[in-house]
């Protein structure tokens, strides 16, 4: 339980310093202004969960909370940035109308399971494992013996084989 020392620490800490520290992350979040107060709010809760680890003097205090500030900005930033999901997703399925008639159908089923039969083994098997069989991308690899991002580079150019040879036709 927070003793009333840290809970008036705090309440020091967003009264004093949440103006400067909100105009910091502006400027370094530029390119994204509607989630600057999100990021204050993140880098107000690291202070809580840290503030035992508070300085004592006032410019350690904005050192401290202009590094937690700028972490929090670098580790969102770098969660934006990831790779987007292997597959295309829904987006892929809304963005192309159902096929008129059956025969479409089975046309479209007919090529997808020739681009299946014609995919490397190595991207078919990553492609079962992780797709098919449901199983995570760590799983997938751990039993195909390789590493995960080749596991996930595997599957994720299998699925665009099989998107190109479904679309395509």
């Amino acid at each position: 339980m927070p003793s009333n020392d840290d809970v008036a620490k705090l309440q020091r800490i967003i009264d004093e310093r949440s103006g400067p520290l909100l105009r910091f992350l502006r400027r370094i979040n530029n390119d994204r202004p509607h989630i600057v107060e999100d990021l204050l709010q993140e880098t107000m809760l690291r202070v809580w969960l840290h503030i035992d680890a508070t300085p004592h003097t006032e410019e350690h205090i904005q050192a401290w909370l202009f590094t937690i500030a700028r972490n929090v900005s670098v580790d969102e930033a770098r969660k934006r940035s990831r790779r987007p999901q292997e597959s295309g997703g829904e987006y892929d399925i809304l963005n192309h109308s159902a096929p008129a008639d059956p025969m479409e159908v089975v046309i479209a089923r007919e090529s997808m399971l020739e681009a299946y039969r014609n995919l490397p083994p190595d991207r078919r098997k990553a492609l079962d494992e992780i797709y098919l069989n449901s199983r995570s991308p760590t799983d997938a690899a751990h039993r195909l013996s390789v590493p995960e991002g080749t596991a996930k580079s595997r599957a994720f150019y299998a699925m665009k084989s099989l998107r190109t040879a479904v679309f395509a036709k």
